[in-house]
């Protein structure tokens, strides 16, 4: 039996890595991440310093599709209230990969129990018992702690973190953000913005639907209202939270 650590490329995860060596057998342990393909460069630099620490490789798993892909295969496109992406690239790939009797191991903090609470009924509904451990929740780890971790480990935080972004997902341009994340991304990594600007508006050419990520409205006229108004502030909490993959269950 494996103890598999989901690997989100994010801080807190990477902290739970951490605790896995210490507390298991290495050998037992799996280092798992989940690769979209829309992962921003410094992600990958990120893990690579994990497996140099730990040493030990980690198995990015993928089924060759970035999230575009996903959405012109199944003429669906995903947004902040069904990210499809997250399900068929992490949930599905995750619980098909796992083995009965494994222990999962999640970088979920304490201000997250909900999502903790929300994981433990998915794998309650599946055919292949485990074990789930959240460590940060478990042992009340702060977000200074897991800084401190990594200085003291000489791992330099991922770039999006250093930009002002609380998660290290999908370059900044998770489809499961609201509009201060969105905002946010076109002021500092515009080119991203585009990308999925761009994509969301073929998309919606092409299927001849009033469809976007957001939920009252697309990328193109969120950038032209900022472009407008600058100054415009958007709502604390209208950000995404950090994807692993639980959107769904497989059935």
């Amino acid at each position: 039996m494996s103890v598999i650590v989901a690997l989100s490329g994010g801080m807190s995860s990477a902290w739970c890595a951490g605790w896995a060596m210490r507390n298991y057998s290495p050998e037992t342990i799996i280092l798992y991440f989940n690769d979209t393909k829309w992962e921003h460069r410094d992600l990958y630099r990120f893990l690579g310093d994990i497996e140099v620490l730990h040493n030990k490789k980690i198995v990015h798993d993928n089924d060759g599709r970035n999230p575009e892909e996903v959405f012109s295969d199944e003429n669906f496109l995903g947004n902040n209230r069904v990210p499809i992406c997250s399900r068929i690239l992490k949930a599905e790939r995750l619980q098909k990969y796992y083995q009965p009797g494994d222990t999962l191991v999640f970088g979920i903090g304490q201000h997250e129990a909900n999502r903790a609470n929300r994981i433990i009924q998915v794998y309650a509904n599946l055919k292949k018992p485990c074990l789930l451990r959240f460590p940060l929740i478990e042992e009340k780890v702060t977000t200074a702690q897991i800084k401190d971790y990594l200085k003291v480990n000489s791992i330099k935080i991922p770039e999006l973190y250093a930009l002002g972004f609380e998660h290290n997902n999908c370059s900044g341009g998770c489809i499961r953000a609201g509009k201060k994340q969105w905002a946010h991304l076109l002021r500092v990594l515009p080119e991203v913005y585009k990308q999925r600007e761009d994509f969301e508006e073929s998309f919606r050419e092409l299927n001849g639907k009033d469809v976007h990520f957001l939920k009252d409205t697309t990328l193109k006229h969120l950038r032209e209202v900022i472009e407008m108004q600058p100054w415009m502030v958007f709502e604390e909490g209208e950000t995404g939270s950090e994807c692993i993959g639980i959107c769904t269950t497989l059935a």
